[in-house]
């Protein structure tokens, strides 16, 4: 199963700068935990499909987490976390806030499911350390090297 993140911010003016500088370690470190969801390998017949999670902000006072919405045809599980939307005065303490978050969001998906959800906290907190230690190379969009 691989992991990944969409973000959709649809409200105006309501977003956090969430940079690739941030999204790939943070993806990488997480795949590399090599987990599944056994109900979805079941269902798809393979460990070979997406997990995605949408990153939303909202004003509204809405759950955490919704779904799944599964698309069998091209073996996803998508899940959507909405981040209650905030301001900070400092680019470490929002990152801290948003990662916090969707840490809490994914650990609710993995226990739904009944699934340990160990190593997906510490892959946010060794993240959380880095740009603690030189946010502003975290800030930064880099030239993404996949493309």
């Amino acid at each position: 199963m691989k992991i990944d993140f969409l973000f959709l911010w649809a409200e105006v003016g309501v977003y956090y700068e969430i940079t690739n500088t941030v999204l790939n370690p943070w993806r990488s470190n997480l795949n590399k935990l090599n987990k599944t969801l056994p109900h979805y390998d079941k269902l798809f017949k393979t460990t070979d499909y997406d997990l995605v999670f949408t990153i939303s902000a909202t004003q509204e006072h809405k759950n955490l987490v919704y779904g799944p919405l599964t698309l069998s045809k091209r073996k996803e599980v998508h899940f959507s976390i909405f981040i209650p939307y905030k301001t900070f005065s400092c680019y470490t303490q929002q990152m801290f806030y948003v990662l916090d978050t969707i840490a809490e969001g994914m650990i609710f998906v993995f226990n739904k499911y009944k699934v340990d959800p160990s190593g997906i906290h510490e892959v946010f907190e060794t993240l959380k350390t880095l740009i603690a230690k030189d946010p502003e190379r975290y800030q930064k969009w880099l030239k993404d090297l996949e493309d």
